[in-house]
C-alpha cells in the first residue's frame, strides 16, 4: 500500500495524508522516510491542522491519573435539532519518552502550545503536534500557589511564560539566550487579586477573573488582561453582569477571536452566557449569547467549562452537581436540548476539561 501511494504525485500524497487523524501522525511518520520528511513540512502541517479543525472540535482533558487526553465533541444536525457525540481519541504523550504519560496537575493552552506544571519546580512547554517538549525550571522564587500562563509578543512573535505569586511577576522568553526569568517590577497593580481559576489565552494575551470591590464595598468579579507585548496588566474590565464573589464564572474562547463568559449564582439555576463584540487588553464590550434556567432534579450544580457554537447557536456546558455527578448538556436559544452523563462513562473518564484545542505548526526552539 505504501509503495502504491508513493508512486502518486506529491500533491496527491499530501492531500491523502492530510486527512489522517492527528493522533495517527506518529505512525505515519514512522512508515517511511519520505512520509516523515513530507509530514514535517510547515505547509503540510498547516493544511493538516486546518482539515482536522474543520472536521470536529477537540478538547484537552486532565484525567484522574494526571494524564492529558484528547477528546472530540461533535454537534450533528441543523439548528436546534442537534445531537451530541463525545469520544476519547487518545492520551497525549511526549515524543522523548512515548511510553510515559506526563504527570500533569495544571495545563495552560496558548494556540496549540501547552504549558504544563508537572512538579513544584518545573514547567514543561509542549507542542503535541510535533511531540516535542522543553523543560523550564521555575527558578528560586517559587511560592505555591502561583498562577502561570503562556503567551506571545505580537511585535517579535516570541512565546513567553508568565508566573505570578504574592504580587510578584516574572517572565521567561523562550527565544532568549539567557535561560532565566526576568522580574517585571511595574507589571502588576498591587490591588489586583486574581480569582483562583485558570486564565485563558486569546490573541497572545491572557485573561483572568479578578476580585474587586464596588462602591458599596462588596466583593465583585471583574476581568483583567496581561498584555505580553507591553508586558504589563491592563485595567480592570467590566463583565456584562453584576457578578458577586459567590457566583460561579467560567471563561472560554470562540475561534481564537472572542471571549465568552458564563455565570450563575450559587442560589439559583439561571445561566448567562455572553460573548465579546470587542476585546482588547484595555477595552471590552459584550453581547448576550443566551440566558437560560436549568433544573437538574433539584440538585445544585457548578459550571466547570463550556463552549459555544455561534453558527448552530448552541452552548455545550460541562458541570458538576453537588452529588459529584459530572455531566454536560446542550442549551439552545429557546430550549434545553440534551444532556449526557459522564460520571459513569467507560470511555470518558472526565476529571477536568481544560480547553478547546487546535494544534499549531510552531516549532519549539
Amino acid at each position: 500500500m505504501t509503495m502504491m501511494i508513493s508512486n502518486l504525485p506529491r500533491d496527491l500524497v499530501e492531500e491523502i495524508l492530510s486527512r489522517v487523524p492527528l493522533l495517527s501522525m506518529k505512525a505515519v511518520r514512522h512508515t517511511c522516510r519520505n512520509w516523515n520528511v513530507l509530514t514535517k513540512n510547515h505547509s503540510f502541517a498547516i493544511m493538516h491542522i486546518g482539515k482536522a479543525a474543520a472536521r470536529e472540535k477537540d478538547f484537552l482533558m486532565i484525567t484522574e491519573d494526571c494524564g492529558v487526553d484528547l477528546v472530540s465533541i461533535n454537534l450533528h444536525g441543523i439548528g436546534n435539532n442537534v445531537d451530541l457525540s463525545i469520544k476519547r481519541k487518545g492520551t497525549l504523550v511526549s515524543q522523548e519518552n512515548s511510553a510515559k504519560v506526563l504527570n500533569i496537575s495544571h495545563v495552560f493552552n496558548c494556540n496549540g502550545l501547552l504549558a504544563l506544571l508537572s512538579s513544584d519546580t518545573e514547567l514543561v512547554v509542549w507542542n503535541p503536534y510535533w511531540g516535542k517538549t522543553r523543560c523550564i525550571k521555575l527558578g528560586n522564587n517559587i511560592q505555591i500557589p502561583f498562577s502561570f500562563a503562556l503567551g506571545y509578543d505580537k511585535s517579535s512573535g516570541s512565546h513567553m511564560i508568565f508566573k505570578i505569586f504574592n504580587h510578584g511577576v516574572e517572565i521567561y522568553d523562550l527565544k532568549s539566550n539567557s535561560n532565566s526569568w526576568k522580574v517585571l517590577d511595574d507589571a502588576l497593580d498591587r490591588d489586583i487579586k486574581l480569582l483562583a481559576k485558570p486564565g485563558v489565552s486569546l490573541k497572545g494575551n491572557t485573561y483572568w477573573f479578578a476580585i474587586d470591590n464596588d462602591q458599596e464595598g462588596f466583593s465583585i468579579i471583574t476581568l483583567v488582561c496581561f498584555d505580553f507585548t507591553r508586558k504589563r496588566f491592563g485595567p480592570r474590565l467590566p463583565l456584562p453582569f453584576h457578578c458577586e464573589h459567590a457566583a460561579y464564572v467560567s471563561l472560554a474562547t470562540v475561534r481564537e477571536e472572542k471571549l465568552a463568559v458564563s455565570s450563575h449564582r450559587w442560589n439559583d439555576f439561571k445561566i448567562e452566557i455572553w460573548v465579546t463584540s470587542k476585546i482588547e487588553p484595555d477595552a471590552v464590550s459584550w453581547s448576550c449569547f443566551l440566558k437560560f434556567e436549568i433544573m437538574l432534579l433539584f440538585d445544585r450544580f457548578k459550571v466547570e467549562n463550556f463552549f459555544i457554537d455561534e453558527e448552530k447557536k448552541v452552548a455545550v456546558v460541562f458541570y458538576e452537581t453537588y452529588s459529584k455527578f459530572k455531566s454536560c448538556c446542550i442549551i439552545g436559544e429557546k430550549a434545553f436540548l440534551r444532556s449526557v452523563y459522564l460520571t459513569n462513562s467507560t470511555d470518558i473518564q472526565l476529571c477536568r476539561l481544560v480547553s478547546s484545542y487546535v494544534p499549531t505548526p510552531v516549532q519549539l526552539v
